[in-house]
């Protein structure tokens, strides 16, 4: 039978402070730039100023004889030591892109590192750098994918025909005959530029070596930490028990430090092969040219209408600029295939038709960023609902109602093979209309603007699949399906409960989110918990932190855990107390029976377990560390629906957001003041990407957005008031969580185009390509800007 719980002051659900949070409010945060060891070494990179070239020669020996300069690593004196990066299985894939960790015969992009100076300090590395010459034999470069899939041209990679690094094609339903019998097709072009994910701190490592124990010691700031330690034991011939990795505090991380990277590698084997601790902190140039970039992609879309309104059919073709390489790890095929797959989101799609392509090009390689590929899959729909809306002489709002899978229609599976189930996406609908007073927005809006400003309305309706369990592949076509994670539970002879897990905060607070869990599953109080979630070499197996999943990982796998270690506590603290087990409860730390009158702290009860143990039966002392994998086995999606208001001016094109209101459905909230800074985070993001945020490249592949002078982003004064409401419905995962981090990035993407999209047709105009700049809106409006 099972025991009494009293009840106890919930945690989960609560505003408290996050433990992650402390450090940094007083100061005390440590960063992997703060870590330091005697005799440690540092190391810069040379770095390609070709797009693509033929590396001839490298000459070295001024570098090599340069004071303070330890050694000069080259891409040739790792043949036959290092296997170089291939990109992943994928079934999807048009050819193998091989990386060197340094450049080995041929450059593919400007920031592509090709020599290693170790040497005593950073700024004798980088002198040191300048001394290098190398011979060059430039190569015609791809800079548009679109050009680069045509016959003839320049190839990146000889094993990829038409630069295809991912090339699928999809169909599910009567596409033709759905648009055959159509009373209306709509067909949209959509375009968004690419961009940096622009983390507060760039990556960076500090690797050690020493004999015996964990050979290998690498400190990255980094979101997988085990992922890391299973390819540096494989790519440098180590046992996995041989390297340790641990992840200090990060600043930022949004996907870009969730790929593999040949630096942080470099470091790890100069380290073995030098004998010292080695450094590299990446700077703000470098972060801009050598990690990841997001987005660039080209997006046709059409749909097919009843005469209701109803979607029948839609159909895609969509071209990526994924850069010179195949991201190691996820593969090239994260943004085309997401951005295809992910399009019908939260609305019923019969029939679905697409062809996609990732197409290599001479740019930096592309790889995840906060909501792969479902920013612009719903960007480009929601613009064409919008257009449909108009031509069918349809209230935007009224033509997504028709099309929601409700609530009543789940289970559902859409054409896209995704079953959608515990998700309100009309419930978010009618909140945000609510919250805003659509309906008073529209009618001010036909009267026309007091300020001589175009008013424009978005409505942005979006589904986000979190928490993948080994059912559902994170990278679609790849065999990657880390769909379980790990936590231990340890009580300590102190009475503090110790959390151990693999998902290093990345502001998502999940150290804390765990704990609350904890304290709601164990009886024991918050302050008694603690929790480290960034070190190999103490916490069990586990995937790291991505693709919205933490919250339901650590805290499903913390309930499972809590079951069994309950169950122990209970059974030990029956025998202490000669109380029947069912008459017993945890509160506060302390075992009690139901009217008081016995009571023992968990602090004596495991201490007396440890060090007075003889007279307790042995069945009853099995310990007090238990670790659960959980598996939620399919995600959950979370929902959301975005209400934003903009104005427009038609003689300079700037574009003021002046209202933002945003429902959401995340499940369960475990700490709402966190949910809150995620999804507002998610919005300022999603501003910088509708308004502001674009890499530039010129026609010889040189990138001209570099600094943040040329590369803008949104600060406080363009991000609006976010008016937060939540329209919960719990999810089948344990807890009824879901996961809270993306979501929100996809609605303000697709509200703030909409909006925009709005305001222009007062005037006859339209936008198809984002950042909405200045220039883009004029042009929009019919402005002839020249050559501008």
């Amino acid at each position: 039978m099972a025991s009494v719980r009293l009840s106890n002051e919930k945690a989960v659900g609560t505003s408290v402070l996050p433990d992650e949070a402390r450090p940094l409010l007083d100061g005390e945060g440590r960063f992997l730039n703060d870590i330091s060891f005697a005799n440690m070494y540092h190391v810069a990179f040379l770095r390609s100023q070709h797009a693509h070239a033929v590396l001839r020669g490298i000459d070295a020996s001024k570098a090599e004889d340069h004071p303070g300069v330890i050694k000069v690593l080259t891409g040739a004196d790792l043949l036959g030591k290092a296997e170089p990066f291939r990109s992943m299985p994928n079934r999807f894939s048009g050819g193998e892109s091989v990386q060197h960790w340094l450049a080995v015969e041929k450059i593919r992009f400007v920031g592509e590192a090709i020599c290693a100076v170790v040497a005593e300090d950073r700024a004798t590395a980088e002198d040191a750098i300048e001394l290098i010459e190398v011979d060059y034999d430039p190569l015609p470069v791809v800079t548009i994918a679109r050009e680069g899939e045509k016959d003839g041209a320049p190839l990146v990679h000889d094993a990829c025909p038409n630069n295809y690094l991912i090339k699928r094609e999809y169909t599910r339903g009567d596409v033709e005959g759905a648009f055959a019998d159509a009373h209306l097709a709509v067909k949209r072009k959509f375009n968004i530029a690419r961009k940096q994910a622009l983390c507060l701190e760039g990556r960076g490592c500090v690797a050690a070596f020493r004999e015996g124990g964990f050979q290998l010691s690498i400190w990255m700031s980094h979101q997988l930490p085990y992922v890391v330690r299973h390819f540096l034991a494989k790519h440098l011939g180590l046992l996995e028990t041989e390297v340790r990795v641990i992840a200090p505090q990060t600043g930022g991380g949004f996907g870009q430090k969730a790929s593999i990277y040949p630096e942080e590698f470099v470091c790890a084997y100069l380290a073995r092969m030098l004998r010292r601790p080695i450094k590299w902190v990446e700077d703000r140039l470098e972060n801009m040219v050598a990690s990841t970039h997001a987005r660039e992609q080209e997006i046709e879309v059409e749909a097919a209408f009843d005469k209701d309104g109803k979607i029948l059919a839609l159909r895609s073709d969509i071209w990526v600029d994924v850069g010179a390489y195949s991201t190691y790890l996820w593969s090239a095929g994260m943004e085309p295939l997401q951005t295809a797959g992910l399009m019908p989101g939260p609305y019923k799609v019969p029939a679905l038709q697409y062809n996609t392509r990732g197409v290599a090009t001479n740019k930096t390689p592309t790889g995840p960023y906060r909501a792969v590929g479902r920013p612009s899959a719903s960007a480009s729909l929601e613009l064409l609902l919008d257009e449909a809306a108009r031509k069918l002489s349809l209230d935007p709002a009224e033509l997504r109602r028709r099309n929601l899978i409700t609530q009543g229609d789940m289970p559902y599976r859409n054409s896209n093979n995704l079953v959608h189930e515990n998700v309100g996406y009309m419930p978010c609908l009618q909140m945000a209309m609510a919250k805003a007073g659509y309906e008073e927005l529209r009618a001010e809006q036909a009267k026309g603007s007091t300020n001589g400003k175009l008013r424009g309305i978005g409505i942005a309706c979006f589904a986000e699949l979190t928490g993948l369990g080994t059912s559902t592949a994170v990278g679609p076509g790849t065999l990657l399906q880390p769909g379980r994670d790990a936590v231990t539970l340890r009580l300590e002879t102190s009475g503090v409960l110790m959390i151990a897990a693999a998902l290093p905060s990345q502001g998502q607070r999940i150290a804390t989110a765990m704990r609350q869990v904890a304290a709601d599953e164990l009886g024991i109080a918050l302050e008694d918990i603690a929790c480290q979630t960034s070190d190999t070499g103490m916490a069990p197996y586990g995937f790291g932190t991505f693709a919205s999943r933490t919250a339901v990982f650590g805290s499903g796998a913390v309930i499972q855990a809590s079951n069994e270690l309950r169950r122990r506590i209970l059974a030990l603290g029956a025998f202490l107390l000669d109380e029947p087990e069912k008459q017993l409860t945890i509160v506060n730390s302390v075992i009690k029976n139901l009217d008081g009158s016995k009571t023992l702290s968990l602090a004596d009860m495991a201490e007396h377990s440890f060090f007075s143990a003889k007279d307790i039966p042995q069945e009853l002392n099995q310990g007090f560390e238990v670790t659960a994998f959980y598996d939620p086995k399919f995600g959950s999606f979370a929902a959301g629906a975005h209400v934003v208001v903009v104005d427009v001016d038609a003689d300079t094109g700037a574009v003021e957001i002046v209202r933002y209101v945003a429902a959401e459905d995340v499940g369960r909230l475990i700490n709402p003041a966190v949910v809150e800074g995620q999804i507002i985070g998610g919005i300022a993001q999603g501003v910088g990407e509708a308004l502001l945020e674009e890499l530039i490249y010129d026609e010889q592949g040189q990138p001209r957005t570099v600094t943040l002078a040329d590369y803008l982003v949104p600060s406080a004064l363009e991000i609006p008031k976010i008016e937060l409401h939540h329209a919960n419905t719990p999810s089948a995962a344990l807890g009824g969580f879901k996961g809270c981090g993306e979501g929100s990035i996809i609605g303000a993407l697709s509200g703030i185009a909409c909006a925009v999209s709005d305001a222009l047709a007062r005037r006859g105009g339209d936008i198809h390509a984002f950042p909405a700049t200045p220039e883009r809106v004029l042009r929009g409006l019919g402005v002839d800007l020249g050559d501008r």
